[in-house]
């Protein structure tokens, strides 16, 4: 018999008294005679120790070594208890080291692979599974050969949750997340708008850089290697996930320009329209947290109205983008503007840097635009208005963080200084805002 399922991970009680699933020893911080303690679920083709670099958080991570191609044989999982009906984000983070393993993340079946090209960074597998009974589960890891395969490869794992503490994203019995990277430190342990200050303050006074200096980010940072993986500009209005890209842009060569249709070319949208802040104003118009490569053609149809889910579209971009009447549902009349599902949480996470970094003027710029005053309330806490909060709060769930922020995330830092925190850590969204 491969495994001894043996312990069970412990069902403990939230702060509103909802049921939480909860890991043991999900940060490997706890080992015992070289093993970590209460991963019971150990194949005979994976072998596992403690490593204290590279790290995610904490003092300590997994060590996997995969030494063997029979994948039936190298799973890597505990079992938890669940309640029926309640939803639980599983989440963790995977270090390749050669790139010819891929770890697939387990939760009661076999879900997302990691993406084992990208060596020597930590990328996340995130799921959020709503329990159909109660019961135990089993949650985890799987592990794949890939080509070139030699016969053993390490693979890094660490912050598998939710954590002992019974919280997804480290929070502590006080509240707010903790074991956060240096940059974040004094963010520890807070919660709500007193959070929010903090990262505003980690992240402010950022080197902002010219408005040509876009085009170089662009062309060394924005190439698809996600989707048709072809080195043409990544925009989110054009981008087919599912399918062949109806046009290309060759970075460099096809920048706007003028342009009368789709696949004219690509200019800089600013998601968060400049006439909303006030126009041309540094740092907010070169700040490329917020300004994306897009389709001229589809930029200028979307203008500056708000971002919204579209109930009857007038104009629909070959990518399936719509331009339309709000949907019945959203708490809006106007006219909004939808992207499509996979770039909906890259909107939402760019907002709530906005709304994070510019909070010390942002609750000035509700009457410098119609449609920036049908998404701004005025504040400098909450900052959107209901009806759109709950709108981006919803893509943020729904479309989770992906490999390709977090390296777009990187390389804005080395642009110009500061960080998306909302990227590097999601769990700060609800934090601040709520569910």
């Amino acid at each position: 018999m491969k495994r001894a399922l043996t312990l069970l991970g412990l069902l403990t009680f939230g702060v509103q008294g909802e049921a939480v699933a909860q890991l043991s020893n999900g940060d490997f911080e706890s080992w015992n005679s070289g093993s970590p303690v209460h991963w019971t679920i150990l194949d005979s083709g994976i072998s596992v120790s403690e490593t204290i670099s590279p790290v995610y958080s904490g003092s300590s991570a997994a060590a996997i070594m995969v030494n063997t191609d029979t994948q039936s044989s190298t799973d890597f999982r505990q079992i938890v208890s669940v309640t029926r009906g309640e939803t639980y984000d599983f989440s963790v983070w995977i270090y390749h080291t050669e790139g010819n393993v891929a770890a697939r993340l387990y939760v009661d079946g076999y879900l997302d692979y990691s993406i084992p090209a990208n060596t020597g960074q930590w990328q996340q597998l995130r799921y959020s599974y709503t329990a159909g009974s109660t019961t135990n589960i089993e949650v985890g890891l799987r592990f794949y050969d890939q080509p070139g395969f030699d016969g053993s490869e390490v693979v890094y794992v660490d912050r598998f949750e939710p954590g002992e503490d019974g919280t997804s994203g480290g929070a502590g019995e006080g509240g707010g997340l903790s074991d956060l990277s240096s940059y974040y430190q004094t963010a520890e342990g807070l919660t709500g708008y007193t959070l929010k200050t903090a990262l505003y303050n980690i992240i402010k006074d950022h080197s902002a850089q010219s408005y040509s200096d876009l085009w170089t980010f662009y062309n060394a940072h924005e190439r698809d290697e996600s989707y048709e993986d072809d080195g043409s500009i990544l925009d989110i209005y054009s981008e087919n996930p599912s399918g062949t890209d109806s046009y290309t842009f060759t970075p460099g060569n096809d920048q706007c320009g003028s342009y009368s249709g789709e696949g004219d070319c690509y200019n800089r949208e600013h998601s968060f329209p400049r006439s909303w802040f006030g126009g041309a104003v540094a740092p907010m118009n070169t700040d490329v947290h917020h300004v994306f490569p897009t389709d001229g053609y589809v930029n200028g149809r979307r203008s500056s109205y708000p971002y919204g889910e579209v109930g009857s579209a007038t104009y629909t971009s070959e990518n399936g983008s719509k331009l339309g009447s709000a949907a019945s549902g959203l708490s809006y009349s106007g006219i909004v503007f939808e992207p499509v599902d996979a770039f909906k949480g890259d909107i939402a996470r760019a907002y709530f840097y906005m709304a994070t970094r510019y909070q010390n003027g942002i609750s000035g710029w509700e009457s410098n635009d119609t449609h920036g005053d049908a998404v701004l309330n005025g504040t400098s806490d909450q900052v959107f208005e209901d009806w759109f909060l709950t709108m981006l709060l919803q893509w943020h769930q729904e479309d989770p963080v992906s490999q390709k922020e977090q390296d777009r995330n990187e390389d804005a830092y080395n642009f110009q200084g500061n960080r998306n925190p909302f990227v590097d850590y999601p769990e700060f969204v609800t934090e601040i805002w709520g569910q």
